[in-house]
């Protein structure tokens, strides 16, 4: 009898261990912001019954993203997809909702963590956007967070065939580098960068078959987020050449604005002061960006930038932090001053009393030979 009673308790175990429905989903931990999370999922659930999975911002608090239906179908197995466009980077969550009487036991997984990485803000392309057909690519930019480590790059053709890379290219101290590659046709060429983390972000750069003067001039903000705050760096590119400078006007923001260039050649700044002095600096080679810090009074002030060497002309990047805007032209800007330069000027300051000297030591000279 008691063998009997222990064989029944065993099949009624039995039977509720293989009545138990189980569910489990797989899903990316880690994915780029923008790109879709795909969830794979299979159940033992009958065919026909139908579930929700719901994808949440799981930060410090709980949003709801959206919303998926699911029906089981015979073979037991689905697929449901979350695109992330626009979304923010971040911690989300895709979880089943509950069944209506089904319960989910055993090895059941219900919920998925999946993370959004986007750092497309730790790096910026500062060339053209949009380029003539010359024979060459340029594409320069800074990379925040590498230092002079290296950056990797790739660039694929307008065909999605690779055109250079994956490659490490030398940055300087701030990050800075450039690279011009050899093209032969028109289009949008995919610019991917990357450093020792992983991927940074994928850029556009359009080459198009007309002249530069007809190329409209871009200006492009960088907005960079650390510890919960933004702050924001507007900057402009153009092509530079001493026959042909490139001019800048940066709406200023009050207190100190920091301007600088862009590296890869040697630059030179030239801007009118507060007095209407025209003032000239070359600190710096190829290698590191020409800088200047002025008093911003919440007004525009006007920069000319063009290569110390005349034989060098490529594109520039002028950056300006504690600014609201650039904008760039080959057009001097109305409110830029012409004039000499300072060293110029000190030089004329400098000679003029000589000559007088000069003149006078002759007239006493003269002078005095007459009286003998």
């Amino acid at each position: 009898m008691k063998k009997i009673l222990i064989l029944a308790i065993f099949c009624l175990l039995l039977i509720g261990v293989t009545s138990a429905y189980e569910i489990r989903i797989d899903a990316p931990q880690s994915i780029k912001a923008g790109e879709t999370i795909v969830v794979n999922g299979t159940t033992n659930l009958p065919a026909g019954v139908s579930f929700d999975i719901m994808l949440t911002r799981s930060e410090y608090t709980s949003e709801v993203k959206a919303s998926q239906h699911v029906t089981v179908q015979g073979e037991k197995n689905f697929t449901v997809e979350f695109p992330t466009t626009g979304y923010t980077r971040g911690t989300y969550k895709v979880e089943i909702l509950p069944t209506g009487e089904f319960r989910y036991l055993g090895d059941s997984i219900t919920m998925r963590v999946v993370t959004l990485i986007d750092r497309s803000d730790e790096a910026q392309v500062t060339s053209l956007p949009r380029q003539y057909l010359s024979g060459v690519l340029h594409v320069m930019g800074i990379a925040h967070n590498v230092g002079n480590s290296g950056i990797e790059m790739e660039v694929d053709n307008p065909d999605g065939t690779l055109l250079f890379g994956p490659s490490f290219i030398p940055t300087n101290i701030d990050g800075g580098f450039s690279k011009d590659i050899q093209i032969e046709k028109t289009g949008v060429y995919l610019v991917k960068l990357s450093d020792q983390k992983g991927d940074i972000g994928t850029y556009n750069i359009t080459i198009v078959d007309q002249d530069i003067s007809t190329v409209p001039l871009v200006t492009s903000t960088s907005v960079s987020q650390t510890s919960g705050s933004t702050s924001t760096t507007p900057s402009a590119s153009i092509f530079s050449s001493r026959d042909q400078p490139a001019y800048f006007s940066v709406e200023t923001k009050q207190g100190p604005v920091r301007v600088y260039t862009s590296s890869g050649t040697d630059w030179v700044i030239e801007y009118t002061d507060a007095s209407g002095q025209r003032e000239k600096i070359n600190n710096k080679g190829s290698g590191f960006p020409e800088e200047i810090t002025i008093q911003g009074k919440g007004d525009t002030q006007y920069f000319m930038v063009y290569p110390n060497k005349y034989s060098d002309q490529a594109n520039v990047t002028l950056f300006a932090e504690n600014a609201n805007n650039i904008a760039a032209s080959r057009i001097p800007p109305s409110g830029f001053v012409t004039g000499a330069t300072v060293s110029t000027a000190s030089t004329t300051k400098a000679s003029f009393p000589v000559i007088i000297v000069l003149i006078s030591f002759v007239l006493v000279v003269s002078l005095w030979h007459r009286k003998k």
